[in-house]
């Protein structure tokens, strides 16, 4: 039986096979059956057309037992019982999951939303052929970004009352949305006579109008107005800890997706939610401020918005490690900031951070041999001068907020 299950499957089930033969079976509920992966149609026919990392550890939260001694078995949903899996509309909370616990007074609530609404909005991401793609074959090495790289990220233009310019980033996670941070609509920072009005996709160069490398010319960019803005409810521009720095823009018409302009993948699947990325190395990109600064006596920045200062011309990137929560909240803790677990740090080393001008981007992250690049943070603040040692940049933490960008997501 497990050879013919070989055979007709794609690697990565025989080797999920050997993985789980170690791992104890669990009882499945919420109406999931617990059969053999081949009878669960849907499932095992996305494992046939190819895998992906968050299709593998969906499998393995799955996992109840095996059938014989070397058949695996998992709780299958009953959406999935026929053959209509499509990698976009994996569901972030598997059968086993326990009910969202209520958030503690040191925890701010977060907002979020009620299944039933889940399965549409889901259906308004992309799927994994396309969020989260770059061309890797033209990627450089270096602290600026190269012309296609990290296609997502938006940048927000201001209008003012003498003339307009790009203040913040957000990145691009469906055709119609970007994921920001609310510190960039609503913050205290942002002067009242200032408009939010368009998001620049496709940009690499904001001081030129045709940018090349080489003979690899990008396409026109495009700037699209900004339709409704949603903050989240629970953010409050005075509030020093800065919780619930996160915010949409639902933009006027649909992007053109190609190679200079696309989404990046949400981490949906409950591992991908809950997980610390603890010591892993992510990145970040974008036009904020670059020059060079003494490392002295570390102050607040308070957000991270380019209402001040010089920014980049050109997309810029740079490579931060995951600090863990506790010991970032201890740093914090000296300036009377409550780090939450709805908030992630990365950085604090000298001279790598993200700046001024950076707020509203994305900590990215791509697992080793995935293809996909996945946002797991939105840059809120951190140290000034920026790349203090010891002082990592804070970050919205985007797993704490699936639900919540769900909700707020309609057609």
């Amino acid at each position: 039986m497990m050879k013919s299950l070989c055979e007709k499957a794609v690697v990565i089930a025989c080797v999920l096979v050997v993985t789980l033969s170690n791992a104890g079976g669990q009882r499945c509920n919420g109406g999931a059956n617990c059969i053999a992966l081949n009878e669960c149609a849907g499932l095992y026919a996305q494992l046939e057309r190819g895998n992906t990392p968050q299709l593998t550890l969906l499998l393995r939260s799955l996992h109840c037992g095996f059938q014989g001694v070397d058949v695996p078995m998992i709780c299958c949903p009953p959406e999935f019982l026929v053959n209509q899996y499509n990698p976009s509309n994996v569901e972030s909370r598997s059968p086993r999951d326990p009910p969202t616990r209520a958030p503690s007074p040191r925890e701010p609530a977060v907002g979020g939303a009620s299944s039933a609404r889940e399965p549409s909005a889901m259906s308004l991401l992309p799927n994994e052929r396309i969020c989260g793609i770059q061309n890797n074959d033209r990627i450089v090495g270096g602290q600026q970004a190269d012309i296609d790289e990290h296609p997502w990220m938006a940048l927000l233009r201001y209008d003012k009352p003498v003339g307009w310019g790009f203040y913040c980033g957000g990145v691009l996670i469906s055709s119609r949305y970007v994921l920001t941070a609310a510190h960039c609509v609503k913050g205290s920072d942002l002067p009242r006579d200032w408009r939010l009005t368009q998001v620049r996709l496709g940009e690499y160069n904001t001081s030129s109008e045709v940018d090349c490398s080489g003979e690899d010319c990008s396409r026109p960019v495009q700037d699209i107005p900004v339709e409704q803005i949603i903050a989240h409810e629970r953010y409050d521009p005075y509030e020093t800890n800065q919780h619930n720095d996160i915010a949409l823009l639902r933009l006027s018409h649909s992007a053109e997706f190609h190679d200079f302009a696309k989404p990046i993948c949400l981490p949906l699947t409950s591992e991908l939610r809950r997980s610390s990325y603890e010591g892993m190395t992510m990145e970040v990109a974008g036009w904020g401020k670059t020059e060079t600064q003494e490392s002295g006596t570390s102050t607040m920045q308070n957000n991270r918005p380019g209402f001040a200062g010089t920014e980049s011309d050109v997309k810029m990137k740079v490579r931060v490690p995951v600090v863990d929560n506790e010991k970032c909240a201890s740093v914090y803790e000296r300036v009377s900031r409550e780090i939450v677990s709805t908030q992630l740090c990365a950085g604090g080393v000298s001279g790598q951070d993200s700046c001024r001008g950076d707020s509203g981007g994305a900590l990215m992250w791509q697992a080793p041999a995935a293809n996909n690049w996945m946002v797991v943070g939105v840059v809120s603040y951190g140290p000034s001068p920026c790349g203090t040692q010891g002082w990592p940049g804070v970050y919205t933490r985007v797993g704490s907020y699936i639900d919540w960008i769900l909700s707020k997501m309609h057609p």
